[in-house]
């Protein structure tokens, strides 16, 4: 697909709206911004506090950082935030884990993914980090730990939440267009303003548009084609709308179009060439809708409703045997899912001397997904037919209590219904009798009441120095197994719910007249009856499943400051570090693991940048990041290798244009990004380990025009 087609006829049709508009003395300065300490806030939090008063570890990025960093997509920045981890295997990063909670996968039969809540604005698309672009966004939030109060069993690792540019009672927009490596071709624009001239803050809109063309690192020489391609389209409108002094609403849609191949894999771990004579897609069609109400007529309270729900289709397939020379397999995966989120939320306006802040709450959420998996190979057709329905609802509350005037003791509590059931379905047609096997349907069931909660103690020190310490008690719900072609006589149907204990203390200050900002957490994370994922079978023929092991636990700290040498120079520094460990286990079905430290726990990562930037002119950054190896899961010893990369850009700025040369990993560091091991090379199938590579260097042009 040619690169304007999506994006010419939508500019055409609103440039004309900003065509009238008047620069206004509230019009934003078309110079770059300045890498100052300015204030950070923290949405993604309950009460969304200033960074420098949240009790919790947590890590922001606005968005002078991000274009820093050079960062496109979110999974450009994953490697730079402490103890957030992804795993490889898909087209994108997709599936994140925070301090070792969270999934990495979900193939046929394996469950969607609610351990880190993965949010676009008021989007949820938790476990579809796919879409991540992060064209016109204003700020990335990771909130690391067990966030029971706000979100429950969705959030049992954390929160990642992706913050849009909102709309502007004055018009602004910005044209990007790169061109790079990999036959990299990206261009967007974003517009928006008042849609009511004599009321500017009545109706604000804002539109981004963003298209994306590259050939995926790999190249098929069975088909002699960029099997791994990637095509993907973004659309995001927000609105805006103030009809009185007492009311606020703030609507949302989203499109989004994944059109990209996946072949990742070779026999030989080449990490550049691949030989299926079947390559697989990894497609993402993705719709949409929010609304946020906002009442404050009431003395003393304000209401909030929040409604957003999604629709997403997807496509994960994959040539088994990845080659044309060895057994024939082609696993084919389609997924629907639907999901409704509401909250309605009533918060305290006023203190009293009791109480200095409250929050009560009520939430519901519906997700259904249905799956449709074939594995073809010149014998077989084999089918697995899955429908998987959860619906939650859930009570909170928070309030804060000042023990003195820099004293508070917060307390929150959450309870929560799950209601989960599943069905899954096999079916197997066998072509030497040209006949089905007899169908076999397992419909499992899980229901649980679950309790969590979190109570901080926070101080503020003088001269803006803030410290904590907090205890939560955080669950990762249970669920249901939904693959038919498991053995209830020995693996699981259900699971059960997981409870995590969360320890944390931390300190935040600023020196310097504020041009030093640093912060440290420690923590300590005890997991009970933790859940695994497992596996059994071999070449392309598996069953999925998850249980609950032993006990786990997570020991470690993460630290991040930022240092303006001068106006125009910075540097910045994070380190992160866990130990951990899972004890072993024995599953039912006889599946061993553990007995050595949890998967997507890497004992230590840092990373280093180094910034100029002045307000016009040359600028330029470079960063280092490294990171020690990880295993990729709880029941095999395979690691990921230890890397270092390198990533850089030189740029000048001239009025509203930028231009950016940008490289990311300049030495070309072979690393790893997903590791799998087991047997799949005919005619022994000998176990071996198998990996995904990173994307090699890549080295970019980007201008942009900013009005």
């Amino acid at each position: 697909m040619q690169l304007p087609t999506r994006i010419l006829p939508t500019l055409a049709w609103l440039l004309p709206l900003s065509a009238h508009a008047q620069p206004t003395p509230s019009s934003p300065s078309a110079e770059p911004a300045k890498l100052t300490l300015e204030p950070l806030i923290v949405t993604a939090d309950l009460w969304a506090p200033p960074f420098q008063r949240l009790p919790a570890s947590v890590s922001v990025y606005n968005q002078a950082a991000l274009e820093t960093r050079g960062v496109r997509h979110f999974g450009d920045l994953v490697e730079q935030v402490p103890n957030l981890t992804f795993t490889g295997g898909t087209s994108r990063p997709r599936y994140f884990q925070i301090r070792g909670i969270g999934e990495n996968s979900q193939y046929e039969g394996e469950t969607p993914d609610s351990a880190v809540r993965f949010l676009v604005d008021d989007f949820d698309f938790t476990g579809l980090g796919s879409l991540a672009g992060t064209f016109d966004v204003s700020q990335v939030e990771v909130l690391r730990g067990p966030q029971a109060g706000a979100f429950g069993a969705n959030a049992a690792g954390g929160v990642i939440r992706l913050v849009s540019r909102a709309p502007t009672s004055f018009w602004t927009g910005l044209l990007e267009s790169s061109v790079g490596e990999d036959g990299l071709r990206e261009g967007g624009f974003a517009l928006g303003g008042p849609l009511v001239k004599d009321q500017p803050e009545k109706l604000m809109m804002r539109l981004a548009v963003h298209q994306h063309v590259s050939d995926g690192f790999r190249h098929n020489i069975t088909l002699n084609r960029d099997t791994n391609a990637r095509d993907e389209f973004s659309a995001r409108l927000r609105l805006t709308w103030n009809p009185s002094a007492d009311w606020r609403w703030e609507g949302a849609a989203l499109v989004s179009r994944l059109d990209n191949g996946f072949d990742d894999f070779a026999l030989d771990n080449n990490g550049r060439l691949t030989y299926s004579d079947q390559p697989g897609r990894d497609e993402q069609d993705s719709v949409g809708a929010s609304l946020r109400g906002t009442y404050v007529g009431w003395q003393g309270a304000r209401l909030t409703s929040v409604s957003s729900g999604s629709w997403v289709d997807s496509t994960y397939s994959y040539d088994d045997d990845w080659t044309a020379a060895s057994y024939e397999g082609f696993s084919h995966h389609t997924r629907d899912r639907s999901l409704f989120n509401q909250e309605l939320r009533l918060d305290s306006t006023t203190a009293t001397a009791a109480i200095d802040r409250w929050t009560l709450g009520a939430f519901f959420s519906n997700l259904d997904e249905d799956t449709r998996y074939t594995n073809t190979d010149p014998g077989n057709i084999r089918g697995l037919v899955t429908r998987y329905d959860a619906t939650n609802t859930a009570l909170f509350g928070q309030v804060g209590h000042r023990l003195s005037t820099r004293t508070r003791v917060v307390l929150g509590l959450r309870w929560e219904s799950l209601d989960v059931k599943g069905t899954g379905t096999r079916t197997r047609f066998r072509a030497s009798r040209n006949a089905y096997d007899p169908v076999v349907t397992f419909s499992p069931a899980f229901d649980d009441s679950l309790l969590g909660g979190k109570v901080s103690l926070e101080h503020q020190l003088a001269n803006g120095h803030f410290v904590f310490a907090s205890v939560t008690r955080g669950y990762k719900g249970g669920a249901v197994n939904v693959d038919a072609r498991i053995d209830p006589l020995k693996d699981p149907l259900v699971y059960d719910t997981e409870y995590l204990w969360n320890y944390e203390v931390g300190y935040r200050g600023t020196w310097l007249d504020q041009r030093l900002r640093a912060d440290i957490t420690v923590f300590h994370l005890d997991r009970r009856d933790t859940q695994v994922r497992d596996s059994a079978g071999f070449g392309g023929s598996y069953r999925f499943f998850t249980d609950n092991a032993n006990d786990a636990r997570v020991t470690g700290l993460e630290a991040s400051a930022t240092f303006a040498l001068t106006p125009d120079w910075s540097v910045e520094a994070s380190a992160a570090q866990m130990d951990s460990a899972l004890d072993r286990f024995v599953l039912e079905n006889g599946n061993a693991g553990g007995g050595r430290e949890l998967a997507n726990t890497p004992r230590h990562g840092f990373t280093a940048g180094l910034r100029y930037r002045p307000a016009q002119g040359f600028f330029g950054s470079v960063d280092w990041v490294n990171r020690a190896r990880q295993y990729d899961s709880n029941n095999q010893n395979e690691a990921r290798r230890p890397y270092s990369v390198v990533n850089a850009n030189l740029g000048f700025a001239w009025k509203e244009w930028t231009i950016t040369v940008w490289g990311r990993n300049l030495t070309d560091k072979v690393y790893d990004q997903r590791v799998f091991f087991f047997g799949n090379e005919d005619p022994d199938y000998v176990e071996t380990r198998y990996e995904s590579r990173a994307a090699p260097r890549q080295i970019g042009v980007t201008a942009s025009y900013r009005f």
